[in-house]
C-alpha cells in the first residue's frame, strides 16, 4: 500500500459502495495525519460525481468519566491504520420522532469526531476548505445528516473541501456551575479543537489551511460567529457564513448564573439532595453537584428543542454558551468591536418562526399574542401597554388581529421571526456597515410542499423558514427523507450550493448559476439582499422596514419619558 502524505493515497479496489448507487466504486483511501493513518474510501455517485469520504476521524479524546464537563483532551498518536469509514457516534440527545426511524448511527458521550469530504479530481492542487457546524439549539442534531452522495455532488464537484463535526450538546456540552468549578461552553472548546486539528491537518487531504470558511445554520451559525470574535480562535479561518443566527440573537448566549441555575434545577430532578446543614462555600455545593452530575448515565442528560419551555414559554435557550474568561472572555459587543473583520455571507427564512408553528409548539392565536406581549415587557424596559403600541404600529391592531384567526396568525408569525432572526440579523448586517470587508446578505424565500413533507399540514402557508438554507445547500431535509426534488427544487439547490461555494473560494458569492449580481451589503446608504426563490433578485427594505420601524417606535417612548 502507498502512502502519500496528502490528498489521494492509494487505490485499492474493495468492493461496492454500500452507501452509494448500485455499481458505485468503493476504493480505499489512506491518509497520514499528525496523530497516524487514517483510512476513508473513495466513492462514486450514480451520477458520477466523485468524493473520498474519511468518517468518524477523532478529534479529540473521548470525553468520558473524568474528562465529563472538561475541555476536549487532544487524541494520542496510534500506531496502525485506523478505519474511518463511517459516521461516529452522534452526541447524546432525545430525537425527532422521524429521526427514530431514518437516523441509525447511535448516540453516545463518546462523540467527539469529523468527517472530511475531499475531491480527487487533482491531487496537486490545493484546495479551500468549509468547515461546517450544525444546528439545532445547542441541544440536538449531528453531522450525521449530511450524506456522502449529496456532499460529493454539491460541493466536493465544485473543488471544496468538506468538513463537518460532532459536539457536544445539552448538558454534557454546555453545564455550568455559574463559578470556576465548571465555567461551561464544552460543546465550543469541542468546536475549536476540530477547528485546530482542520487548521493542522487538512493539507493532508489537499486542503489549504490559509482558506478555512467556518460556517453554521442557527446554533452552529452563532457557534461560526462566536469562534470568529473569540481570541482563542483569531487567524484560524478568514471568512464565515452564518445562516438562520448570529450572535445578536437575544438566545445566542445566556447569562451564567441563568445557565448555572437550570443545571441545578436538572441536578435535583435527576435525584440531587443538598445538605440540609448547607455549605461553606458556593463552590462547595458546585462541586458537590459536578460530582453528582458525573455519576448520571449520559442517556439521562439528552435534550430536545420541541417542548422545552424555557424555550417557548421563556422565549430563550436553556443551555447556550456563556461568558467564561477564557474561549469567551468579556462581553459579546467588546469581543466584536476589538475582532478583525471579516467577509461574510449571512441570511435568513423569509418566515423563520413558520418551523416552529409546524412542529406544535406554537399555534399563533391571540393567546399566545397575549403572551409573547408580557414575556417581551417582562424582559424589557417597556411596560404592556408599551409592548402592545410597538406591536400595534408594526404588526397590526390587535383588537382587529383577534377578529381574524388567520391575520393573528400571520401577525405573530411575523412578529415571532423578527424577535427570533430578524432582529439579529438586522444588527449584524449594521455592523457590517462599519468595517472594510464585504458582506452579502440573502432571504431564502424559496419553499416547496416536498420540502415540508407532513408538516405541510401543520402551517397555515409554505414559506421559506428556519432551516429551508441548509436543506437546499446540502439536500438534507429535515422533516422528510429523502427531499424527493422537483425539477425547480434542483435548480435553487445547484444555485445556492454553486453562489455559497464560489464565496469558499474567492470571497465573492457571484457564481455562473446566478442570473443577477449578488450585491455586498452598502458601506453607505440602505442596505440590500439577495431573495432567492425561482426569480432571484436584489430587494430593498430589509424586513418591509419593521426593524426600522421598532427601533423608531422605541425612541419615541423613551422620548415621551423623559418629558414626563
Amino acid at each position: 500500500m502507498k502512502i502519500r502524505s496528502r490528498a489521494r493515497i492509494s487505490s485499492l479496489t474493495l468492493g461496492k459502495a454500500g452507501i452509494l448507487a448500485n455499481k458505485a466504486a468503493d476504493t480505499e483511501c489512506v491518509v497520514r495525519t499528525n496523530y497516524g493513518l487514517i483510512q476513508g474510501k473513495h466513492c462514486v455517485t450514480k451520477d458520477g460525481y466523485e468524493c473520498d469520504c474519511f468518517l468518524g476521524v477523532p478529534y479529540a479524546k473521548p470525553p468520558v468519566g473524568e474528562l465529563r464537563f472538561k475541555k476536549p483532551h487532544r487524541m494520542d498518536p496510534w500506531e496502525g491504520v485506523k478505519k474511518c469509514r463511517q459516521f461516529g457516534n452522534r452526541s447524546v440527545q432525545e430525537d425527532m420522532p422521524w429521526d427514530k426511524v431514518t437516523i441509525f448511527t447511535p448516540q453516545s458521550e463518546d462523540c467527539l469526531y469529523l468527517n472530511i469530504f475531499a475531491p480527487t479530481i487533482d491531487p496537486t492542487k490545493s484546495y479551500p476548505v468549509l468547515f461546517y457546524i450544525h444546528g439545532g439549539g445547542f441541544m440536538m442534531d449531528s453531522a450525521v445528516r449530511y450524506k456522502p452522495e449529496n456532499m460529493a455532488r454539491l460541493i466536493v464537484s465544485q473543488e471544496v473541501i468538506l468538513v463537518t463535526i460532532q459536539y457536544r450538546l445539552g448538558f454534557l456540552g454546555y453545564f455550568c456551575t455559574g463559578d470556576n468549578v465548571a465555567k461551561g461552553n464544552y460543546g465550543l472548546w469541542d468546536q475549536l479543537e476540530a477547528l485546530k486539528w482542520t487548521k493542522e491537518n487538512i493539507h493532508h487531504f489537499g486542503g489549504d489551511p490559509n482558506r478555512i470558511t467556518v460556517a453554521g445554520q442557527s446554533a452552529g451559525a452563532v457557534s461560526a460567529d462566536l469562534l470568529s470574535i473569540s481570541p482563542l480562535s483569531r487567524g484560524m479561518f478568514n471568512r464565515k457564513i452564518v445562516m438562520g443566527g448570529n450572535s445578536f440573537c437575544y438566545w445566542s448566549t445566556t447569562t451564567k448564573e441563568k445557565c448555572a441555575e437550570y443545571c441545578r434545577k436538572k441536578a435535583l430532578k435527576l435525584g440531587w439532595k443538598p445538605r440540609s446543614k448547607g455549605y461553606a462555600s458556593k463552590e462547595e455545593e458546585s462541586l458537590e453537584i459536578l460530582d453528582f452530575m458525573r455519576t448520571v448515565p449520559a442517556r439521562r442528560l439528552g435534550t430536545h428543542m420541541v417542548g422545552n419551555s424555557v424555550f417557548f414559554n421563556e422565549a430563550r435557550l436553556p443551555l447556550t454558551p456563556v461568558i467564561d474568561g477564557e474561549i469567551l472572555p468579556k462581553a459579546i459587543s467588546e469581543l466584536r468591536a476589538e475582532a478583525p473583520s471579516m467577509e461574510s455571507i449571512t441570511g435568513v427564512g423569509t418566515q423563520e418562526s413558520l418551523l416552529f408553528m409546524a412542529l406544535g409548539a406554537i399555534r399563533g392565536t391571540g393567546k399566545d399574542m397575549d403572551k409573547l406581549v408580557h414575556e417581551l415587557a417582562r424582559k424589557t424596559q417597556l411596560h404592556v401597554a408599551e409592548v402592545k403600541e410597538v406591536v400595534g404600529k408594526v404588526y397590526g391592531d390587535l383588537d382587529k388581529l383577534r377578529r381574524d384567526r388567520k391575520a393573528m396568525q400571520n401577525a405573530y408569525i411575523t412578529c415571532t421571526s423578527d424577535i427570533f432572526a430578524n432582529y439579529g440579523c438586522y444588527r449584524y448586517l449594521e455592523h457590517s456597515q462599519k468595517h472594510n470587508k464585504n458582506t452579502y446578505a440573502y432571504r431564502f424565500d424559496y419553499t416547496s410542499r416536498n420540502m415540508w413533507g407532513w408538516l405541510a399540514v401543520m402551517i397555515p402557508y409554505l414559506a421559506g423558514t428556519h432551516s429551508s438554507d441548509i436543506i437546499y445547500l446540502f439536500d438534507c431535509n429535515y422533516f422528510t427523507a429523502p427531499l424527493p426534488m422537483t425539477k425547480t427544487d434542483r435548480k435553487i439547490s445547484r444555485l445556492t450550493s454553486s453562489s455559497f461555494m464560489e464565496f469558499v473560494k474567492t470571497g465573492n458569492p457571484n457564481a455562473s448559476h446566478l442570473p443577477c449580481t449578488w450585491e455586498p451589503v452598502a458601506k453607505n446608504g440602505e442596505m440590500r439582499l439577495l431573495n432567492i426563490n425561482e426569480k432571484p433578485a436584489m430587494i430593498d427594505e430589509i424586513f418591509d422596514k419593521r426593524i426600522q420601524r421598532i427601533d423608531d417606535c422605541l425612541k419615541e417612548i423613551l422620548s415621551r419619558r423623559s418629558q414626563a
